[in-house]
């Protein structure tokens, strides 16, 4: 009997259906870095030349910084927020007041203003050390409520109700150039952000979201690690507060009601908790809805507002609150069929664009609060 060799087998490729491996073949890389160009065209180049939509862009970039921030406690800490409207007002009051009222430079207005809501953000954080769910949100709701019914209606505030001004310098003056200018301070944070999560500090806030009994084991203050979600979050928020009273122009206190916190929540779960990009989508849609719906989508907010006053609502209040609507049925479907939200629908497009070969196959971490290098769960 003659023992012969088993035939070496041929190796296999990965299979392209589950996007295994990386795809760096210098020819496949053409698409995507057209899709590259294209996209640095649109945001660097058409946007910041048209009159109509830069406006709309600079709000979605104040949006998306926001979003960054609260994802913050909600991605990544799994706390919930209801009060983070109060942040970002307090940033917007900062600023404009340093500013207008007591002449510092328009650089330095920034710093003022991430220093002033890092700084409630972590007396709210103390008052909130030991509170999780349910009562946590109830407590940053009352927050967002207090200052907008106290500090944000204070006299000196808000120039005796006229609102506060806060005048762009005159290299700012042009839509597009601001617009520019929000953009750059959106891809610093995004760096940041990027930098939080690949840090131990990161992994430690990720691990509060597990569990924060076992992070406890771990040898993780939880306490130290919460209070640092929420000053790094309000410093966020405030920064992008700044931000917006340079947009507007003229800050009030009225702009900062719970209607406005719901907005950022929902924005942040539609976009998908966790996730950078995500997040940064979701709050793009919620920045220009409203310009979506007085436009190209003007269909549907029609057909809303005359259904409902077909059923006997204030046609006025139905024009006011459809952005509510849609962002509540926005919720919903989200929560039902990708609760990964935006990120999730566009994970194989994402992936492509990293490298992967392109698949429609979903990715098991891909759900809910699903973070980029983590298997966090909220």
């Amino acid at each position: 009997m003659t023992l012969t060799a088993p035939a070496p087998q041929a190796a296999t490729a990965p299979d392209p259906a589950h996007g295994v491996g990386r795809d760096f073949g210098p020819v496949r890389w053409v698409p995507r870095v057209l899709v590259y160009l294209a996209l640095a065209l649109w945001l660097l180049v058409l946007i910041p030349r048209s009159e109509v939509y830069a406006p709309f862009a600079a709000d979605a970039v104040i949006f998306a910084i926001v979003a960054l921030s609260l994802n913050i406690i909600i991605g990544y800490t799994g706390q919930l927020s209801l009060g983070h409207q109060g942040f970002f007002g307090m940033g917007a009051f900062a600023a404009a007041y340093s500013l207008t009222v007591r002449g510092v430079p328009f650089a330095a207005t920034f710093a003022v203003a991430i220093l002033a809501s890092a700084a409630f953000a972590l007396l709210l954080g103390v008052a909130a050390l030991r509170i999780t769910g349910l009562y946590l949100a109830l407590i940053t709701l009352v927050f967002g409520l207090t200052l907008e019914g106290s500090l944000f209606e204070v006299g000196e505030f808000t120039n005796g109700g006229a609102g506060q001004p806060a005048e762009r310098p005159e290299f700012l003056f042009d839509d597009g150039r601001f617009y520019l200018f929000c953009l750059a301070f959106l891809a610093v944070a995004f760096y940041l952000d990027w930098r939080l999560t690949k840090t131990k500090t990161g992994r430690a806030l990720l691990a509060l979201k597990e569990n924060e009994r076992v992070a406890e084991a771990f040898g993780i203050n939880v306490t130290v690690f919460k209070l640092l979600a929420f000053v790094l979050s309000g410093g966020l928020a405030g920064l992008a507060g700044a931000l917006y009273a340079y947009r507007v122009g003229n800050v009030v206190g009225s702009d900062f009601g719970f209607f406005l916190a719901l907005t950022f929540v929902l924005m942040t779960v539609v976009g998908g908790l966790g996730n950078r990009v995500g997040v940064i989508l979701g709050a793009t849609l919620f920045a220009v809805l409203d310009y979506l719906l007085e436009g190209p989508l003007g269909f549907i907010e029609t057909g809303f507002v005359n259904g409902g006053a077909f059923l006997g609502f204030n046609q006025s209040n139905l024009e006011q609150y459809d952005v509510a609507f849609i962002g509540a049925l926005g919720l919903l479907l989200t929560l039902v069929f990708n609760p990964g939200g935006i990120a999730q629908q566009n994970k194989p497009f994402f992936d492509w664009l990293s490298g992967k070969p392109f698949s429609l196959h979903g990715d098991k971490d891909s759900g809910p609060a699903s973070v980029e290098g983590s298997s966090a769960r909220a």
